[in-house]
């Protein structure tokens, strides 16, 4: 499958930092019906896939790696954490934004991140 260049540059930056972006307080993946995320399947597709379709349509496939399906919703879930706290540290005035500038350097974020810190301020 052929991916958009907006999603293999989000794909590969989730993958580079996984080990910093860890936790997002979730212990089971779930859909909103209560239903796993994370089926694996022999058979299944690749977890690119697997998080593509979950991530774009909230489709659940079967996977042949869960593992990797798993790392990508912790560490998604991890980011979207930090946004929010970011956001909130800014608020607060705990974080200023030439920090945020410097932690959107060390972790090489995509340009999206730093707007989500400021759309999440308003």
């Amino acid at each position: 499958m052929k991916y958009k260049p907006d999603f293999e540059r989000d794909f590969k930056w989730y993958l580079s930092v996984r080990h910093s972006f860890n936790f997002d307080g979730k212990a089971e993946y779930t859909n909103k019906k209560g239903k796993d995320i994370i089926i694996y399947d022999k058979n299944g597709v690749d977890g690119k896939l697997a998080f593509f379709k979950w991530d774009s349509n909230g489709l659940i496939l079967p996977t042949k790696h869960p593992n990797i399906l798993h790392t990508l919703l912790k560490t998604k879930g991890s980011v979207n954490l930090h946004i929010k706290m970011y956001a909130e540290s800014l608020k607060e005035e705990s974080l200023n934004l030439e920090l945020l500038e410097e932690i959107c350097q060390e972790f090489k974020t995509p340009e999206w991140f730093k707007n989500a810190v400021k759309q999440q301020i308003k």
